[in-house]
């Protein structure tokens, strides 16, 4: 029994080592391959969104005063004082009237007064 374990990793240790064959070469090509340093990439450049999130906010209503709950939505740049909003549906928390503003180029959300 012992000489048959013997016999056994005796012949995987021939096969481990290439026994003759290619395997060795094979081996060493995946070994070679899988140590390999990785190739790195040049970071992208930084570009300017043309779009930027407005998240929720209070603003006064335009007619009443009262503020109003407008969504979080996307606009777009146009220049670096105008930004094309989309329709704008606002929430009155008093009592939960919906109004809708059309779209339009507007200023910046930070200087607009209003929805």
């Amino acid at each position: 029994m012992r000489r048959t374990g013997a016999l056994i990793a005796g012949g995987l240790l021939f096969l481990q080592s290439g026994g003759g064959t290619g395997l060795g070469h094979a081996v060493d090509q995946i070994t070679g391959a899988s140590t390999a340093p990785v190739p790195t990439v040049a970071p992208r450049p930084v570009v300017r969104p043309d779009s930027v999130w407005v998240p929720d906010r209070y603003v006064p209503a335009p007619t009443t005063g009262s503020p109003v709950l407008v969504p979080g939505h996307w606009e777009r740049r146009v220049s670096a004082h105008e930004s094309y909003v989309p329709p704008l549906s606002t929430i009155n928390p008093a009592d939960g009237r919906v109004r809708t503003f059309p779209a339009g180029v507007r200023p910046p959300p930070e200087e607009r007064p209003g929805p």
